[in-house]
């Protein structure tokens, strides 16, 4: 037997916006994991290679921030890039206690590749949006995250 609950109109207003984010979210998530799964990346592992890639050579806690991620999944996501022969450590000249981070030249070739086809795999997530709604969609979550 359904409940058919009243719960107010806010309230009901505010489940419906969570299931909304909620499916948003998880459907995305699956369009870049099967995207990334033909590079045998993770979306972590991107997002390393990715901010390198954008921003160059950064420490570590650089790139736990960088990346929104933990220290405990960024030690992991290295680990495993440097194995791969993507990513390289280095000392830092101005700070021989800090390693910065870098992209190899197979990580640098790689994430273009990747980036680029990238590029068109969310032009196809974000189709039925039109430029002013895309732009009206991203100021509402920057709102929504109190960074507006």
């Amino acid at each position: 037997m359904k409940n058919h609950a009243n719960y107010g109109e806010e309230n009901t207003s505010n489940l419906k916006l969570v299931i909304a984010i909620s499916r948003t979210n998880t459907s995305f998530q699956r369009v870049m994991q099967s995207f990334f799964g033909n590079y045998d990346l993770t979306i972590a592992q991107f997002g390393v290679l990715e901010t390198l890639y954008h921003l160059g050579d950064l420490k570590i806690c650089e790139l736990i921030d960088k990346t929104l991620s933990t220290s405990g999944n960024m030690t992991v996501v290295i680990r495993n890039l440097e194995k791969e022969g993507l990513i390289e450590r280095h000392v830092k000249a101005e700070d021989r206690r800090a390693f910065v981070i870098g992209l190899t030249d197979e990580g640098s070739r790689l994430i273009k590749e990747v980036f680029d086809a990238h590029l068109a795999v969310l032009e196809g997530f974000f189709i039925n949006l039109d430029q002013d709604e895309k732009q009206l969609l991203q100021k509402m979550l920057k709102k929504l995250n109190g960074l507006d």
